[in-house]
């Protein structure tokens, strides 16, 4: 990323933080939607058109095995 990206993005952040937006994702928060995100591409599902039944199921699916990882890991 460039600096002045990079620069730009830190700058919204702490305008964030002082007008009380939502803080930044943490580090699991992000492991987790890449893992959740792998888990829709294997099941072939795209979580914007899916049905509540199929998001219902990644969810589940990613959930189960993502804190399952975390706890043998």
């Amino acid at each position: 990323m460039l600096e002045k990206e990079r620069s730009y993005l830190q700058n919204m952040e702490e305008h964030g933080a002082v007008h009380g937006w939502v803080t930044p994702l943490s580090r699991e928060d992000r492991e987790f939607l890449a893992y959740f995100r792998s888990v829709c591409k294997r099941y072939n599902i795209v979580p914007s058109k899916a049905t509540k039944l199929e998001y219902d199921f990644v969810t589940r699916v990613a959930e189960s095995e993502f804190y399952l990882q975390q706890a043998n890991g």
